[in-house]
């Protein structure tokens, strides 16, 4: 009976972690585009009233160089805020950071996140396949459609490791995306906004 008590508090451990490994991820690398070094930066869940500790703690982030930023599972949209060198600041607000590898400061060098969406935001991506099963289908839809139209990839398919680049027409950021399995899964996203996402990771 001990044995087998023992066996089921390692099956509900090894399922808590399987569970815990399959969420999104939130972390990112912080891209400095600037001239001048960070010293500072902040990433809370979006809302939050305050910043709460520089994430950095020691060190800088010099010009044209990039950090790793570990963010606990869980949330996916964080407002960020960073300060450079020489006193002047920076934020970014909403951020989809489990839908991006990469967050690059100054906002000039990037697409801003605050900003209403004007004529000319680009919201074409990235599809990057980190799972096991080939992509078959993918379909992109603005949040106020009641269907999701023609499959983005056609006849393509994307493999898993691979990528591929879904074009789509200059004008609104904000879409919903289905991302249907070989295997017969499929996952959703909703509201991303695709004006400031290089890369879309998937699962």
């Amino acid at each position: 009976m001990r044995g087998r008590a023992v066996m089921m508090v390692c099956l509900m451990a090894s399922g808590a972690g399987a569970a815990m490994a399959d969420e999104p991820n939130p972390s990112f690398n912080l891209v400095n585009r600037g001239r001048v070094a960070i010293r500072e930066i902040y990433a809370t869940t979006a809302g939050q009233t305050t910043w709460g500790l520089d994430r950095l703690q020691h060190g800088t982030v010099p010009a044209n160089m990039n950090v790793p930023i570990r963010l606990p599972i869980g949330s996916c949209v964080y407002d960020i805020r960073v300060v450079y060198d020489n006193g002047q600041s920076e934020e970014q607000r909403h951020v989809d950071t489990c839908a991006t590898d990469n967050v690059t400061f100054p906002r000039s060098r990037s697409r801003a996140a605050t900003r209403a969406p004007v004529a000319g935001d680009d919201p074409s991506f990235r599809l990057v396949n980190r799972g096991r099963s080939e992509v078959n289908e993918l379909y992109v839809s603005p949040p106020d459609e009641d269907h999701w139209g023609d499959d983005r990839l056609g006849d393509a398919t994307v493999a898993p490791g691979r990528t591929k680049v879904i074009d789509l027409p200059p004008g609104p950021c904000f879409y919903d995306l289905r991302i249907v399995y070989a295997n017969g899964e499929a996952t959703e996203k909703r509201r991303v906004n695709l004006c400031i996402t290089t890369d879309l990771r998937v699962p």
